[in-house]
């Protein structure tokens, strides 16, 4: 009994009830983030590793473009010289002293007898010393220092056969002064009078700074990235002693390729496995180009260079690199992103992880982002814990309030009354109905009890004035009317916190609908702003360079003690500074990417914009509107949904309408949004919306047209009813149409449908120019 007592309290079972809705609660939402949320999260942590490697890809292509245009200009001022020495030291020292220092060295190398017939070597070459100063060499002209022939090297054949305008790039060697990494660019020079193969321009870039750019891109994005080569040899790794090996060729030490490091460390092999692949489409493409070319090209390759430096898999890169760089662009815009991998046990991270292969274009360099996958999901599985534990945090407040606000409401005048009813009773036992005025139930703030109370009252007056069977026969009468008008208030309460929670359902679905489509559009303007402004910015170097020039000018001719010569060289240098700006069109650059950003800040802007107007939140009452904004500001909200679709519009010039905004942009989007759902998959989306007047009734009549599949009849005369949907479970709730026509009635207006099934369907909404009193006039509830 004393168990069956503390069940049988109301506050007991409120809070059991409350506690298994909280439960429930908690698995769907747990079931939501696992299903729904993660997915999602790491599909957006993808995106974001996917955009920080096209922009480290972006950014090394700036350096290599510019000394792929160094290498441009210095094989033009190359081949129009004319072939005496004075000249070639004086032009190319020059230039060469005024390299930056990643170059560390470089020159012009003229194929045999093409600078003096019968002379065999002839190069003009450049290389930094140990201090850093650039120093011409001749050792490479001297057949005892090197008996190996310049023009059979395995950098100068490549170039030699190069059918395009950029350099080749050598693979990834270590300089024998500094110790460091590096790479040769090498160019074809070509005669200017009759434009025949002279010899080959060549600079080598210091890839020092390599290891540090990726060690700040790698804080960035987490887990760690590494670059390789052409032919898939490392470029950089996070331990470079993993990847570099000496040998009897070079005892200062080469970087291995990938494949051989996957040999030695198995785990690595799903990363060796992918580039290889990329290296094997790229060979493929070349034979699918023009096999015959390709095939020439890399036997002649394999076959002229010396020494066996090179490889016969090189040689086949190389020939297809030389092949299709002809037909090779660079946009700033385009994913570099080739593949992605799994992979189950990462070496260096020792857990699992998903790898991120990017390929470079010209050079073909690779570069790869490896993510651990704990890093992917921690997101979300720290959003996951702390909403549970909100959720926990928040419900133990809840269940002690709710338990007091009954105790305090409920349990305890409930316990009173039953006292008092028991005194009663005992009364009536012995028949000594007088008494029960002085038993008379007091006030209570309740109003159910309070009603209980007055009728339980009315009754003890019944009962002492008729005093008899007639009295009793009534109080029991009384009673029953009580207890069901109790349970008539107490279902009509319960039905209309349900209409409450439905709507507020619906509105929260929209919502979620138009929150994800005004991210997707805000995220694309705001990537290409942040990557014009970064262009703007390498760009203005080359102004700040100029800048440079033009004051060390000054500088001269302000200087009465300075020497023709100098100033001379100081007035070449500023002009070909100029000529170098101008011929990159950097000015022009410049305008388009400013134009570009701007035209992506006004985009975000009208978003903004037409965002606030959607939710009108300081505007949410009755007052004068323009429905032709209402119907552009909705189709801006819905944009993401419609793409794809063809919109057009007719609109007539409407007079002021007096409604409440908010509703009416809700009732307009759940319009647009459902004929974007009624195009199938296979059939081009079409959306016509039209607004008119109606002048004898004094309306405004808009109507959305869709192309659709239909509806038919029978399901058409349903469309409106709460709950009923054509939609899959868990895409609808079936109460859009039903809210929008409570909307529409409540400002005194209509939605309409009709359809042919197969051609479209069309629904009509009508207002009043006039707000009617809708005060005066009691608005539908939404179930009848």
């Amino acid at each position: 009994m004393k168990g069956a007592g503390r069940l049988g309290s109301i506050t007991t079972r409120m809070l059991i009830i409350l506690a298994v809705a909280f439960a429930l609660i908690i698995m769907m939402v747990y079931w939501v983030i696992e299903t729904q949320g993660k997915p999602r999260i790491l599909a957006m942590t993808s995106e974001t590793v996917v955009e920080t490697g096209n922009e480290v890809i972006n950014s090394i292509m700036t350096s290599i473009n510019h000394v792929d245009g160094l290498a441009k200009a210095s094989s033009a001022i190359a081949g129009g010289l004319p072939k005496q020495d004075a000249l070639y030291n004086v032009a190319f020292d020059n230039l060469m002293r005024q390299t930056d220092q990643r170059i560390v060295g470089g020159g012009v190398w003229f194929d045999p007898n093409m600078y003096v017939e019968g002379r065999e070597r002839k190069s003009f070459v450049w290389a930094r010393d140990r201090s850093g100063t650039m120093q011409q060499t001749d050792r490479y002209n001297q057949v005892s220092q090197t008996p190996n022939a310049y023009y059979r090297d395995w950098w100068y054949i490549p170039a030699m056969y190069a059918s395009h305008d950029h350099c080749v790039w050598s693979r990834a060697y270590f300089d024998p002064v500094s110790n460091q990494p590096m790479m040769t660019c090498a160019k074809a020079l070509y005669g200017s009078r009759n434009q025949t193969f002279d010899g080959v321009v060549t600079f080598n870039l210091l890839l020092d700074n390599l290891g540090t750019a990726m060690q700040k891109w790698q804080e960035k994005v987490g887990g760690y990235m590494f670059l390789v080569d052409l032919d898939n040899r490392f470029l950089t790794f996070p331990d470079q002693a993993l990847v570099t090996q000496t040998t009897k060729d070079n005892p200062q030490g080469e970087m291995v390729t990938a494949q051989q490091f996957a040999n030695s460390n198995p785990s690595f092999a799903p990363i060796a496995n992918s580039l290889n692949k990329v290296n094997e489409t790229l060979i493929d493409d070349a034979i699918a180009k023009d096999e015959s070319r390709y095939t020439l090209a890399a036997r002649s390759i394999l076959s002229t260079t010396n020494l066996g430096k090179i490889s016969e898999q090189e040689s086949k890169l190389l020939s297809a690199l030389l092949l299709l760089n002809v037909d090779q662009t660079f946009n700033l815009v385009d994913s570099h992103l080739v593949d992605t991998i799994d992979v189950p046990n990462d070496f260096v991270l020792q857990q699992p992880a998903t790898a991120f292969v990017f390929r470079m274009p010209f050079t073909y360099w690779k570069m790869v982002i490896v993510k651990p996958n704990s890093d992917m999901m921690s997101v979300a599985n720290a959003l996951s814990n702390q909403l549970i534990q909100a959720m926990l945090l928040g419900f133990l407040p809840i269940l002690l309030l709710t338990a007091w606000v009954f105790r305090h409401y409920f349990t305890q005048p409930l316990k009173r009354m039953a006292l008092a009813v028991a005194d009663m009773g005992t009364l009536v036992e012995q028949k000594q109905y007088q008494k029960l005025s002085a038993h008379k139930l007091p006030q209570s703030n309740v109003s159910e009890i309070q009603i209980i109370s007055e009728q339980t009252n009315h009754l003890i007056d019944r009962v002492v004035e008729n005093e008899g069977a007639l009295a009793e026969i009534n109080v029991h009468l009384e009673k029953q009317v009580a207890a069901r008008t109790q349970d008539l208030q107490q279902a009509m309460d319960e039905l209309k916190a349900s209409q409450v929670q439905l709507v507020r359902s619906e509105k929260m679905a929209t919502l979620g609908q138009m929150v994800a489509g005004v991210a997707h559009e805000v995220n694309t303007p705001l990537g290409y702003v942040r990557s014009n402004m970064e262009l703007v910015g390498d760009n203005l170097m080359r102004f700040d360079e100029l800048i440079a020039h033009t004051d060390a000018l000054l500088q001269a001719l302000k200087a009465p003690q300075a020497e023709q010569a100098q100033v001379t060289q100081l007035i070449d240098q500023t002009l070909q500074c100029c000529e170098e700006i101008k011929e990159d069109e950097v000015s022009e650059d410049l305008a388009g990417l400013i134009k570009d950003g701007l035209y992506g800040v006004d985009q975000i802007a009208e978003l903004v914009i037409s965002l606030r107007d959607f939710s009108r939140i300081d505007e949410s009452k009755v007052k004068d509107v323009d429905i032709n904004e209402c119907i552009n500001t909705s189709l801006v909200m819905a944009r993401n949904n419609l793409k794809g679709m063809e919109m057009t519009t007719d609109l007539a010039a409407l007079p002021l309408v007096q409604c409440n905004p908010s509703q009416i942009n809700q009732v307009l989007l759940n319009l647009f949004n459902n004929a974007a759902q009624a195009i199938a998959p296979d059939r081009k989306g079409e959306l016509h919306i039209t607004s008119s007047i109606k002048e004898k009734q004094q309306q405004v009549v808009v109507q959305v047209t869709d192309n659709g599949e239909g509806i038919k009849d029978s399901t058409l005369a349903r469309i409106f009813e709460p709950f009923f949907t054509t939609k899959k479970a868990g895409d609808g709730t079936g109460l859009g149409l039903a809210i929008s026509t409570q909307i529409m009635e409540q400002h005194g207006g209509s939605i309409t449908a009709s359809s042919v099934v197969g051609e479209g369907t069309t629904f009509t909404i009508t207002l009043p120019i006039q707000s009617q009193a809708r005060d005066n006039k009691a608005a539908k509830t939404l179930f009848e």
